[in-house]
Order: C-alpha cells, then structure tokens, then sequence
C-alpha cells in the first residue's frame, strides 16, 4: 500500500497523511448552465499538530491557449477524520456558501457526502448539496466532485488529476 505518514503528524491523522502537501494539475467542469470549461488547481492540505487536516484550494480558468485567464473559485475548510474511518469535512467558499460532508476513508480513496449548506444571500450559485471521491491513484491525487443546485440535480461539476509539486 502506497500509505505516507509525514513527519509531526497528529496520530489520528494517519488515515488521511497520504493527502498532507501541495498539489496541482488541471481539470474539467461543468458549470451550474452547463457550459463546459477548463480549470487549473492548486490544493494543500497541512497539518498543525491538532486532529485536523487544514485544506486550501484554488482554481484559476483557463483560457483558449491554455493560460490563466481569471480566477475561479477558492475553497478552504477542515478535515476531521474519526477512529472508526469515518470523515467529516467542513468547507467554506468565497463564492458564498459553507458546507459539511460527511464520509468514509478507505485507504487512498475518500468518499464523501454534504450533510448540510449554508448559502449568503449574495452566493453566486444556489450550491444545494454535493458528493465528492478523492482518490491517490499512481502517486497522483485524482478527484470528482458532483453538486445539485435549486436549478439542477446531482451532476457532474468538476473533476481533475493533481500531481504533488
């Protein structure tokens, strides 16, 4: 098994120490009108000592030569795994809503469902919920994220490989 445990990690972190580092690579999406487009991605995930993973996300679109053209959206939040592999998630986006997944870890692969979204009165998309499988699949983190809107069902939204950098 491909299971890295990083110097200084918290022992109830074990489950979740293949993630700790900073990751990128470019992904695919399906935005909440259903126009497709491209994105780039930068993720850490760091640790403090605590029982908790500390997570940051970036995504930048890209343009038709394949350069950044405007940022997208930004992500951070806490990782929360339990003794028994459960996880609990807890994120906020700057696009104005903050969610908490519940889920399960099973070794490399991280399976996850919203529990609950809080959305501002000014969020730029209804985000009414969202399942999301993170994976580490040849040294490369590989993830899938669905979202319902009050517009849509569950569907596919964006997806991406990242290498660690």
């Amino acid at each position: 098994m491909d299971i890295e445990v990083p110097e200084g990690l918290n022992p109830a972190l074990t489950a979740l120490g293949w993630l700790v580092g900073r990751w990128e690579g470019t992904g695919n999406g399906t935005d909440h009108e259903g126009n497709d487009f491209e994105f780039e991605q930068r993720i850490e995930f760091s640790h403090n000592g605590s029982d908790y993973l500390y997570y940051a996300s970036q995504t930048f679109l890209l343009g038709d030569d394949g350069a950044e053209a405007e940022p997208l959206g930004v992500e951070t939040g806490f990782w929360r795994p339990k003794a028994d592999a459960s996880l609990e998630v807890v994120l906020a986006s700057a696009d104005g809503w903050t969610e908490v997944l519940l889920g399960k870890i099973a070794v490399t692969r991280i399976d996850l469902l919203t529990d609950a979204v809080v959305r501002t009165e000014s969020a730029q998309v209804s985000h009414a919920s969202g399942q999301r499988l993170y994976g580490k699949v040849e040294g490369d983190l590989m993830y899938a994220l669905d979202r319902s809107t009050a517009e849509h069902a569950l569907r596919p939204h964006m997806w991406a490989r990242l290498k660690r950098v």
